[in-house]
């Protein structure tokens, strides 16, 4: 299809204009300027025109060319989806055929798990019952092992105890003597003056006894410390101290120190060391110690009981045997 050409009166000639040359005013001198230029502009449009008509065959060739391309286009297409479909055919088939055999392997591979899983079950049970029983046996060695370090240290504790007591009583004593003899050799005043060595110098005799008495008394109980116990009477009555043992062991004795206090394998309480050895001494005693009912029966005078010359031990562990001779 061919395009048409332009003219200004339909016919491409200039017919219907009027005073193309001399103009009568100039409203025609601008009209005939107007028509002019838009002539000019038809002239050049009408160029392209002619232009695109030259070219028309080759336009319409493309277009040819191009629909049979676009066939060649579409054939392809529906080789290539042929062609896909067939792949995804065949990858569907490969699949489910590796589907089955993973399958296969995998119930398999589960089988053979199930068999090693109740192999080890039965490998770890064996052992953990291997281990729980040398367990015990190592238990009670630890256990055994343990008892024997306590006895041996109750044992040591006693041993503590008793010479601590004994040195105690011992310094007390001395001093005491030694202060009796130097006051015996003191002549007749009413004051007494020496060197005090707890203070470092000279003062009265009394003060130098009262320093020398609170350096033996290191364990003693401040008022303090006395008053945090919050003892009623009966309490303090029933654990039976002496006011030496009060004023030199207050501390350890009242506050329980672990030194001087143990479990009761009778009760289980936490008693004073001395008394489980008491009680320890007691179990064994009882069969060759005589009550005060037994004793009485024995209807014993002074000199007759004296005439035995019996120890304090030979009394409380087998007077029964001894004096019921």
């Amino acid at each position: 299809m061919s395009l048409n050409r332009l003219n200004l009166d339909g016919t491409g000639n200039q017919s219907g204009f009027y005073n193309k040359y001399p103009y009568t005013d100039f409203h025609e001198l601008n009209a005939d300027f107007l028509l002019t230029s838009y002539q000019q502009i038809i002239d050049e449009i009408n160029q392209i025109v002619d232009w695109a008509n030259n070219h028309q065959i080759e336009y319409e060739d493309a277009i040819a060319r191009l629909t049979a391309v676009e066939g060649e286009i579409e054939g392809f297409e529906n080789e290539v989806r042929n062609a896909f479909a067939e792949l995804e055919a065949q990858i569907a088939a490969d699949f489910e055929q590796q589907k089955e055999e993973l399958q296969a392997a995998l119930a398999a591979t589960e089988a053979e798990i199930d068999a090693k899983m109740q192999q080890l079950t039965t490998e770890v049970n064996a052992a953990i019952a291997s281990f729980e029983q040398q367990f015990r046996v190592l238990k009670n060695q630890i256990l055994l092992e343990v008892d024997r370090l306590k006895e041996e240290v109750r044992q040591e504790i006693t041993e503590f105890y008793n010479i601590m007591q004994a040195n105690n009583e011992y310094v007390f004593k001395y001093v005491e003597n030694r202060l009796d003899e130097f006051i015996n050799s003191l002549p007749d005043i009413t004051t007494v003056y020496v060197y005090n060595p707890y203070r470092g110098r000279v003062t009265d005799l009394q003060t130098a006894i009262n320093d020398l008495y609170t350096i033996a008394c290191i364990w003693g109980l401040t008022a303090y410390q006395y008053d945090s116990l919050q003892l009623t009477a009966s309490e303090y009555d029933a654990l039976g101290l002496t006011a030496s043992e009060y004023d030199t062991l207050g501390y350890k004795l009242l506050f329980k120190d672990p030194d001087l206090y143990m479990l009761s394998p009778f009760t289980g309480e936490y008693v004073p060391v001395k008394q489980v050895v008491q009680d320890l001494a007691q179990l064994h005693i009882d069969e060759g110690a005589l009550t005060a009912t037994e004793y009485d029966a024995l209807e014993l005078d002074a000199d007759t009981y004296d005439g035995d010359d019996l120890t304090a031990f030979q009394y409380d562990w087998f007077g029964k045997e001894i004096l019921a001779a």
